[in-house]
């Protein structure tokens, strides 16, 4: 092999080095982002399901 082929080669395979951090980093970025987007709405599904259960509770109470 020459000094040359194996100077290509050595480049392909930095870039590809590149390419695929870059790729892991963006899915997991993405992958985080749904992720905490998952967790709020469950955390506001729960909130509000207890806050309607709350005020449910209180006015059953009123009514006796």
């Amino acid at each position: 092999m020459s000094a040359r082929s194996s100077g290509s080669v050595l480049k392909s395979i930095v870039g590809w080095l590149i390419v695929a951090i870059v790729a892991i980093w963006l899915l997991d970025t993405v992958i985080g982002t749904v992720r905490v987007l998952a967790r709020s709405l469950i955390w506001i599904v729960i909130i509000g399901l207890l806050v309607f259960a709350y005020f449910k509770l209180q006015d059953d109470d009123e009514d006796q």
